[in-house]
């Protein structure tokens, strides 16, 4: 699944506004990012192959996310339901886009901690494990 939907992924900190209006960094986001087959004519959000990425990336979001329940930090959400992004990154490909976001649960809203970047890290070493490449895939 990884290597038909050419699955990469990013990291970015993750911030809310603290009591304050200061942005404060509570955790990291991966996001995943999956793509059409090559000889896929017609990318678009209404096609039945975008729901089936769309299903694929969820499935690969859930997998890392339930590795980290144990800790209550992680939960798979999709982004922006029904849209594509493209980016220069990634050769303007259409991408259906997952995100994971990784914080403390049990303390959301306290400063990014040490168990955070580990969870993060392990994440990371989850998802290239399974050959998910980082920012872009290379064939």
């Amino acid at each position: 699944m990884v290597a038909k939907r050419k699955v990469c992924y990013d990291s970015e900190p993750y911030f809310i506004p603290d009591k304050k209006g200061s942005l404060l960094q509570v955790g990291f986001r991966l996001t995943l990012y999956g793509t059409f087959p090559q000889d896929w004519d017609e990318a678009s959000p209404d096609s039945e192959e975008y729901y089936s990425i769309e299903h694929d990336l969820e499935r690969l979001a859930g997998a890392v996310s339930d590795s980290c329940e144990v800790r209550h930090m992680c939960g798979a959400v999709t982004a922006d339901p029904s849209s594509l992004s493209y980016s220069q990154e990634r050769k303007m490909r259409p991408d259906v886009t997952v995100h994971i976001p990784i914080f403390d649960q049990e303390n959301f809203g306290s400063p990014l901690c040490d168990e955070v970047r580990n969870t993060t890290n392990e994440a990371i070493k989850m998802l290239e494990s399974a050959g998910v490449r980082k920012t872009r895939w290379q064939d």
